[in-house]
């Protein structure tokens, strides 16, 4: 089994979501995971033994220089990612989902609506779970 997680960015929230890695890796040995981060971050994780492949993107350069068409060429690019059997967004941000949607996948995961930074984000994924904030943080 082929597993993507996409966590772009936040270098406290890449490091807070590496416990999915590592339940992951923890109950299932061979399934392969790769991660897509922001080109920033991509130090913090290309050396992580139970991480495959480090796939980058560079959402925040386009959305930094107003250009539509840097956007659409990272869009297309993502869509070589993969495929993948499952793609989980740990971001739950409009631009996290778009991506993970734009992976090959025929799953995939998200916040839901109440639970995502930006409730739209739950339109973009075939499955969604709720995350309680209030008990857990």
């Amino acid at each position: 089994m082929k597993i993507a997680i996409v966590k772009l960015s936040a270098l406290g929230d890449i490091i807070h979501a590496m416990v999915v890695l590592q339940f992951i890796k923890n109950h299932y040995q061979k399934i392969e995971v790769d991660w897509i981060v922001e080109e920033s971050y991509k130090e913090l994780l290309e050396f992580h033994p139970d991480i495959n492949k480090v796939h980058v993107v560079n959402i925040k350069k386009a959305k930094k220089k107003k250009s539509l068409y840097l956007l659409l060429n990272e869009l297309r690019r993502v869509r070589k990612f993969g495929p993948y059997d499952l793609v989980i967004d740990l971001q739950g941000l409009i631009k996290s989902a778009l991506i993970t949607r734009m992976i090959s996948s025929d799953k995939t995961f998200g916040f839901d609506k109440y639970s995502a930074r930006e409730s739209l984000a739950a339109n973009f994924y075939n499955q969604t779970f709720n995350f309680d904030y209030d008990k857990y943080c």
